[in-house]
């Protein structure tokens, strides 16, 4: 489960390299996702160690070409195509660790936790970037 996570940070990490080199972003944008990047990479490293912890080997990275290709890429034409990616994924991580919270026992359920936070906050900001409107209901996520 934990290695799940990993491929799932590697591919988030992907994400926003590509976004970053895509040309389609503004400045700003491109500062924001940098950043969400570096969260990425903050969680991998959490996840690579408790695996490591766990006597196992942490999931390797495809390359940004392998994840360009399963993401679609190509059809990217806009800052906002890549907005709506990156809140697809971001939702989708936040989803993915409540879901594991409750099978990672006590050892590991706090960081997950503490993680899916990140996500849902990564998804706040690029959903508000995008114009969303604020959701009417509670328990957005899980």
């Amino acid at each position: 489960m934990l290695n799940a996570a990993i491929a799932l940070e590697h591919e988030g990490i992907a994400a926003y390299q590509i976004a970053a080199t895509s040309g389609l972003l503004q400045p700003a944008v491109v500062e924001i996702g940098v950043t969400f990047q570096g969260h990425h990479k903050g969680h991998r490293d959490e996840l690579e160690k408790a695996v490591r912890q766990l006597g196992g080997e942490p999931v390797a990275a495809k390359t940004d070409a392998e994840y360009g290709e399963a993401l679609n890429v190509a059809s990217l034409k806009n800052q906002e195509d890549v907005l709506r990616l990156a809140l697809g994924l971001e939702r989708g991580a936040a989803n993915a660790y409540l879901g594991l919270i409750p099978s990672l026992g006590t050892d590991f359920h706090q960081v997950a936790a503490q993680m899916a936070g990140d996500e849902a906050f990564h998804a706040a900001i690029l959903g508000n970037a995008l114009g969303e409107p604020i959701p009417k209901a509670a328990l957005m996520f899980g």
